[in-house]
């Protein structure tokens, strides 16, 4: 199941690997969590599901399901669930994702990294610096990194937001990958109101095998460690 963390009341420019979920309304044995897992693995074999049938499959309530749109899920006019946790099925942002055949986008660089470390997939992940819009591209082999345009690259692990948003929840849009240290710290000198935490690539990899690799195999990590 996904675990649930207190987001701490931080400022800082970097901590220890604590990860806190992206999606704080997933909560562990709950329906919407069930909900939120059937959408996300729908979406993976590339399939577009009613959320009504979704709905109906979970015994999610309409609680549930109201606190996971624009938040966990997005929803199309037909209906159809195009994307859950993470991961799209429709162009969403600069984040894209490939695992097999098959083309995905992700809400933020946390997830574009975090997802196929915590499948455990083999991937090629493609996003940009969020300052200089410098290409950045990362191959993942059995849900490892083992080849980066960017070994020194650095995310953005921004404070969990409230509201609704048409890729994620609002914080999806400012968690974002700089090419390197400098790169980032620009930023943060150029916005110094945001709040969050500087990730290496390996933190964000640690952070997707928390947040994701409870849907592979029913993993369970505690507040201070990642499943292996």
């Amino acid at each position: 199941m996904f675990r649930l963390w207190p987001m701490p009341n931080t400022n800082t420019k970097s901590a220890s690997v604590n990860p806190d979920p992206l999606i704080g309304e997933v909560v562990p044995d709950t329906p919407g969590a069930a909900l939120s897992r059937a959408a996300f693995t729908a979406i993976l074999d590339g399939r577009m599901s009613l959320l009504s049938d979704l709905t109906r499959a979970t015994a999610a309530s309409t609680g549930d399901v109201e606190a996971l749109i624009g938040r966990g899920l997005m929803v199309d006019d037909l209906g159809r669930v195009v994307a859950a946790h993470g991961l799209s099925l429709v162009p969403a942002r600069q984040h894209r994702l490939m695992m097999g055949d098959r083309q995905f986008w992700t809400w933020c660089a946390i997830d574009v990294i975090g997802i196929p470390a915590g499948l455990a997939a083999d991937a090629v992940a493609e996003t940009t610096c969020h300052l200089c819009g410098t290409p950045v591209r990362l191959e993942f082999r059995a849900g490892e990194i083992v080849n980066s345009s960017y070994p020194a690259a650095r995310v953005w692990d921004a404070q969990r937001l409230p509201g609704r948003g048409t890729a994620g929840p609002p914080h999806c849009a400012l968690m974002n990958l700089f090419c390197s240290v400098a790169h980032l710290d620009d930023w943060l000198a150029a916005n110094p109101g945001e709040s969050g935490r500087v990730r290496t690539l390996a933190e964000v990899a640690k952070i997707g095998r928390a947040e994701w690799g409870a849907i592979v195999d029913g993993r369970d990590c505690g507040p201070d460690e990642c499943c292996p």
